[in-house]
C-alpha cells in the first residue's frame, strides 16, 4: 500500500482484497490532506452511511487515539482534544473537517471539497448520479477523489475508473490478497488458507473477494446487475422489536444442522416491495425457537398479512406448530422442483419489472447480447425495480450465488454450490411470493 499512500494523483481508484487495510489506509491519507490543506473540508461516503460512521470514521479515530498515545502534544496540536473526535465529523485544529455523508447525491451536491473517498464505491447503488456530484464538488479546489471497493459489477462508474480509457486520469492500484500476506501486510496465511478451503466450492467469491476478479454470470439465476439496481440506499432494515405500519408478508426458510433458519418480510408499498427484515439464526437453533420468534414478530407488526413457510423435509406438523403458537395466515410449501422454479421466477420478475425515474417507462429488462440493460430505452435515464433491497452485502452474495439449469423436461432446477448457503435466498423467494399471492389493498405508508 505504499504506493497509494505516496501518490499525489488527484484521482485514485484501487481494487483490495478483504481484510488487506482499504479503510485503514484510506482514512490515514484523509488525515494527512486534512493536514496539509488548512482549512478545507473532507467528504466520507460508503454504500451505508453507518459504514462511514462506524468503520471509516472509527479507522480515523484510532489513527488519532495512536497520536495521543505517542505524542499527546501534537494530538492537542492536531486535535485540540478529544471532544473534536466525532463519529461524523472530526474537527482538526487548522479549520480542516472530515464529515461523513449518506451515499446520495443531494448530500455530497450541497458542499465544495477538498476530497471524497468513496467506500467500497462498487457497491453504491446511485454511482451514475453520485460522481458528476463528486466532480462538481472537487472542481473549484482542485480536489482528490479516492474511491475503493472490492469488485462486484461491471455495470457501474467504479469498473470504468479501473478499465475505461475515458478515466484514463486515474491512478490504478489492484492489490489480491497475496500482496497483504505477513510480514508485508494483515493477512494471516493460515487463516488464508482456512478460508481458501472452506471456500472452494464457490470460487466466484474468492476470485471476487480475495483475488480481485470481477466474476461473470453465466450460470447465476440473479446476475450481479440486476442485483446491483434493487439495491436501495435509503433503506435499512427495521428490528423485530419496531412497531411498523404497514401491509407485510413474512417468508420462513427452515434449517437446523447444516443450514440457518431465516426469516424475510417484505413490505408491499404502493405496488413496490421493499425488503424491511432479514433474520439469520445461528445452527442448531430449534424449530421452536424460530416459532417464537416470528410469533413475537407478527404480534409487533401486527399487520404480516401472510406466512409463506418451508414444510421441507419436516412436514405439515411444522405449520400445525406455527398455528398453535398463534401465528396467523400462514401457509406451508412443500419445496418441489415446480414450486421452487415458481418462487425463483416470482423472485425474479420483481427485480426484472422497473420504472424510469424520469420518464416514467415501464417495463421488463433482460439481457442483450450477455450485458443486462440497466437504463431506460427511452431516454437512457436510470431505472428504478419494483424490488427494494438494503446494502447487505452477505444477502447479495447469496441471491448471485443460485445456480440453475435446464431439465430434459424442460423444468429449471435451481442448486447452489457445495460449501455455500442460499437459505436468505429461498426466504426472500417465500416472502415475494407470500405477497405476490396475496395481493390487498395498499395503504400508502412513509418509508422507516
Amino acid at each position: 500500500m505504499w504506493p497509494f499512500l505516496r501518490d499525489g494523483s488527484h484521482f485514485v481508484a484501487l481494487v483490495q482484497a478483504r481484510q488487506t487495510g482499504k479503510t485503514f489506509n484510506g482514512m490515514a491519507k484523509l488525515l494527512w490532506l486534512a493536514l496539509r490543506y488548512p482549512g478545507s473540508r473532507i467528504l466520507v461516503t460508503a454504500p451505508k452511511y453507518e459504514q462511514a460512521k462506524n468503520i471509516a470514521f472509527r479507522a480515523l479515530a484510532d489513527h488519532l487515539n495512536r497520536m495521543k498515545a505517542r505524542d499527546p502534544e501534537l494530538f492537542r496540536m492536531v486535535c485540540g482534544g478529544s471532544r473534536r473526535v466525532l463519529h461524523t465529523v472530526i474537527r482538526l485544529r487548522n479549520g480542516s473537517t472530515l464529515l461523513a455523508q449518506p451515499p446520495v447525491p443531494e448530500t455530497i451536491r450541497g458542499h465544495t471539497a477538498k476530497a471524497v473517498y468513496l467506500m467500497e464505491a462498487n457497491f453504491i447503488a446511485e454511482d451514475e448520479e453520485l460522481y458528476p456530484a463528486v466532480l462538481f464538488a472537487l472542481n473549484t479546489t482542485g480536489g482528490y477523489l479516492i474511491a475503493e471497493s472490492t469488485p462486484w459489477n461491471r455495470d457501474s462508474v467504479f469498473y470504468r475508473m479501473m478499465h475505461d480509457t475515458a478515466y484514463s486520469g486515474f491512478s490504478r492500484y489492484v492489490v489480491p490478497y497475496t500482496e497483504a500476506l505477513a510480514p508485508r501486510g494483515p493477512l494471516n496465511p493460515g487463516m488464508v488458507a482456512m478460508i481458501e478451503g472452506q471456500l472452494r466450492g464457490d470460487s466466484a467469491r474468492w476470485r471476487r473477494e480475495m483475488l480481485c476478479e470481477w466474476g461473470e454470470d453465466a450460470d447465476a439465476w440473479l446476475p450481479i446487475a440486476l442485483i446491483a439496481l434493487a439495491q436501495d440506499s435509503v433503506i435499512d432494515y427495521i428490528p423485530a422489536t419496531a412497531r411498523p405500519e404497514g401491509e407485510f408478508h413474512a417468508g420462513v426458510d427452515f434449517g437446523k444442522h447444516h443450514d440457518p433458519s431465516v426469516v424475510a418480510v417484505v413490505e408491499r408499498l404502493v405496488g413496490h416491495l421493499y425488503l424491511r427484515h432479514m433474520h439469520v439464526f445461528p445452527l442448531e437453533t430449534s424449530y421452536g425457537a424460530v416459532i417464537g420468534y416470528l410469533k413475537r414478530l407478527q404480534d409487533n407488526w401486527a399487520t404480516i398479512r401472510s406466512v409463506y413457510a418451508d414444510k421441507t423435509g419436516v412436514g405439515d406438523y411444522i405449520v400445525e406448530d406455527m398455528q398453535r403458537g398463534g401465528i396467523r395466515n400462514v401457509e406451508g410449501v412443500s419445496f418441489t422442483d415446480q414450486s421452487k422454479e415458481a418462487m425463483a421466477t416470482a423472485l425474479k420478475e420483481q427485480m426484472r419489472k422497473v420504472v424510469c425515474t424520469k420518464c416514467n417507462w415501464s417495463g421488463y429488462i433482460d439481457a442483450q447480447n450477455g450485458e443486462w440493460r440497466t437504463t431506460c430505452p427511452s431516454c437512457s435515464s436510470g431505472l428504478r425495480p419494483f424490488l427494494h433491497i438494503p446494502y447487505d452485502a452477505e444477502l447479495f452474495h447469496e441471491l448471485n450465488v443460485e445456480r440453475y439449469e435446464l431439465s430434459k423436461t424442460g423444468r429449471l432446477l435451481f442448486n447452489h454450490p457445495a460449501e455455500t448457503h442460499d437459505d436468505r435466498f429461498w426466504a426472500l423467494s417465500l416472502s415475494v411470493s407470500s405477497a405476490e399471492s396475496t395481493k390487498t389493498s395498499q395503504k400508502p405508508i412513509a418509508k422507516v
